[in-house]
């Protein structure tokens, strides 16, 4: 909380002082000085999680034209320790009444369930309750969508409208919450398509910005962990998580050369409960195989310098995720910043940046539940990936280019100034 008060106050002096601070020139030549933003980012900080790496990078971008004050967020997914709801209640009301006292122009929520409590329907009543408490304008970015979150269809008419009665039931809160916000982000079209369907009256309001690329200058450190010359790293970045399909890379493992490593970049999430299990589980399975030599284990890279020189030496990334309604993936954009070939399982969220026609084969998707498919694409693509897949290289290229950290910003301004001036229709 004093590190909250800091930040405000930081940034609330920065607004009070030289005029050269108190203005910035919008993007665009002939364009007139706009009014510097402050912006209160609700979201994890000072935590090990995805969704904390990713705000801070992101609060990179808005940094040059509004001044980011943080406000750090729980994840309530702990299997150790029950909140009581006395205590929930008290972390909200002071959590609220900073974010409203704060001098910010308008907040950015940066929703996953898990933020406000451990089970969907209470999250989602929270959600509702703490966007109904919140006195200034909202803009809200949504990083999954559920199943449940849109409508089944039925072919006869009375199943439709029975359908439509328990969709409306189920979804009563967050669709209060979603009304309530000025816009709404999310980081893919496919998730924008089940959106609009599920609120077409939000059409107006809703944004896709994918998650940016941007590679973190690491050139001048020494990585912790160093590839041997004659070794070829296969790579999977982030946590180690049972979604994230390490298993499917132990079976192709088998089928590789001995120079073949693959390199878990990442340790298990603090919070996840299942997370030493399924760790012990890829023990376990790379002793049964005689794969421990191939297997390096970096353990958490909590610094992104650290991990950017661990990352760049990666030949091959592969991500062979399971569908678990991720609106994008910033470990994707991570292994897309280095230029390496990227191979994913076929997950809607490994998708998000191959939606246009230059940028259609920036990875290769296959059915990473076939070990010799994959071993087969990965050997391909770490030794003549420019024979096997001649467009892949042009169209990495060309999505860093369009998902750049720069781009990212400039949508969010758009964003963010025409909530200000209440440019957004009412639903």
């Amino acid at each position: 909380m004093q590190g909250d008060t800091a930040l405000i106050d930081e940034a609330s002096a920065k607004r009070r002082g030289s005029p050269a601070l108190a203005q910035i020139a919008v993007a665009g030549p002939g364009r007139t000085p706009a009014t510097r933003l402050s912006v209160a980012l609700m979201t994890p900080w000072d935590q090990q999680c995805g969704n904390a790496e990713y705000a801070k990078r992101l609060a990179v971008g808005l940094e040059k034209f509004a001044d980011v004050i943080p406000f750090d967020m729980r994840n309530f997914i702990d299997g150790e320790r029950r909140v009581s709801a006395g205590e929930m209640n008290r972390y909200f009301a002071d959590l609220i009444g900073r974010v409203n006292r704060s001098d910010a122009d308008l907040i950015h929520i940066q929703h996953e369930f898990c933020f406000f409590a451990r089970r969907i329907g209470p999250s989602n009543r929270r959600f509702a309750e703490v966007m109904r408490r919140l006195d200034k304008p909202v803009v809200v970015s949504l990083h999954t969508w559920l199943k449940s979150m849109t409508r089944n269809q039925r072919s006869r008419p009375s199943s439709q409208f029975v359908e439509g009665i328990f969709h409306q039931l189920r979804n009563r809160h967050i669709a209060a919450a979603i009304h309530r916000a000025g816009a709404i982000v999310l980081h893919s079209k496919d998730t924008h398509k089940y959106f609009v369907e599920t609120f077409p009256k939000l059409k107006k309001r809703v944004h896709v910005v994918p998650i940016p690329i941007e590679r973190v200058a690491s050139d001048h450190v020494s990585p912790s962990f160093v590839k041997h010359p004659r070794d070829t790293w296969v790579m999977i970045p982030g946590f180690v998580s049972r979604y994230k399909g390490h298993g499917h890379l132990l079976s192709a493992l088998k089928s590789l050369p001995e120079t073949f490593k693959l390199v878990v970049a990442g340790g298990v999430h603090p919070k996840d409960k299942t997370g030493n299990d399924y760790w012990m589980d890829l023990i376990q399975q790379a002793d049964a195989w005689g794969l421990q030599s191939r297997i390096i284990f970096t353990g958490f890279l909590g610094d992104p310098v650290e991990q950017g020189a661990v990352l760049a030496q990666a030949d091959v990334f592969v991500l062979p995720y399971d569908e678990v309604g991720q609106s994008g993936s910033a470990v994707l954009a991570d292994a897309l910043s280095y230029d390496r070939p990227v191979v994913t399982s076929r997950a809607r969220s490994m998708f998000v940046y191959r939606m246009e026609k230059d940028t259609a084969f920036s990875s290769i998707a296959v059915d990473v539940g076939d070990p010799a498919v994959l071993a087969a694409t990965i050997k391909q693509c770490a030794r003549k990936e420019s024979e096997y897949y001649p467009e892949t290289q042009t169209h990495r290229s060309a999505a860093r280019g369009r998902y750049s950290l720069d781009n990212t910003q400039a949508a969010y301004e758009r964003v963010y100034r025409t909530v200000l001036s209440g440019g957004y229709p009412e639903a």
